[in-house]
């Protein structure tokens, strides 16, 4: 997966609406907390990923909110799905270590805290997996617009261990610690800082569904691709028995 950092970079700019399309976005991260923004974000991000998949040179924009609102939805509850073994060990977690808390004996509060700290250590890392697994099954949801999509275990084993996809995830953390570094130092201005960098993280989520769309794409891609190679090539071999 060949990546122009410039290209990348300036990727939501290159839309004539990209500040309207940027300016709803980060309103609508802004007011998340009303629930049916949050829903907008996660249905522009499937069109992002789609438009990474199909390499388009610019960002989709908020021309469908009917539909957004409705991929927002569905991919809302397949990350959801996903997310439920994480939350449930660090629910068992929570609640192991409050009845050993209960137990008042200094074993119980030992037994406690180490049923605390190692189940959430646990579901921290089960939710990076899963949190990985879920945007892969998004992602094939944005590719086939079928819920079911989502959870095709074939296609999406596939694209979770394979390099492209992997890739993909490496430039995002990178583009996260960027995006953390600069939004630290807009912190520090008040009030403006932190409502900026709403828009900044709209900003940077445009970069990273494109580069998940695009490493969804090569990896989904990649089986299909070697199949017709092969395949090609058995349709060019000599027959064995032909003599030379």
């Amino acid at each position: 997966m060949d990546v122009d950092i410039e290209q990348i970079a300036t990727f939501p700019m290159e839309s004539d609406d990209w500040v309207t399309t940027v300016l709803i976005g980060g309103a609508a991260m802004l007011f998340s907390f009303f629930v049916v923004p949050i829903f907008l974000v996660s249905g522009y991000l499937v069109t992002v990923l789609r438009a990474g998949m199909e390499g388009a040179t610019e960002p989709p924009t908020f021309d469908d909110w009917g539909e957004t609102l409705k991929e927002g939805l569905v991919a809302a509850v397949i990350g959801f799905i996903y997310m439920l073994v994480p939350l449930i060990v660090a629910g068992v977690s929570i609640g192991g270590a409050v009845l050993a808390f209960l137990s008042g004996t200094d074993a119980g509060v030992g037994a406690g805290f180490a049923s605390l700290f190692g189940g959430l250590f646990l579901s921290w890392i089960l939710s990076i997996v899963f949190g990985i697994v879920g945007l892969a099954g998004v992602a094939n949801y944005a590719r086939e617009r079928e819920f079911g999509a989502g959870f095709d275990f074939g296609v999406i084993t596939d694209v979770v261990t394979h390099r492209s996809y992997l890739l993909a995830w490496v430039y995002v953390i990178v583009l996260n610690v960027v995006v953390g570094i600069i939004a630290g130092v807009l912190g520090v201005i008040p009030f403006l800082g932190p409502i900026v960098t709403v828009f900044l993280s709209f900003y940077a989520l445009v970069i990273a569904g494109w580069l998940w769309g695009q490493g969804f794409a090569e990896a989904a891609g990649m089986s299909a691709a070697a199949e017709a190679y092969q395949s090609g090539r058995e349709r060019d071999r000599p027959d064995s028995t032909e003599s030379y």
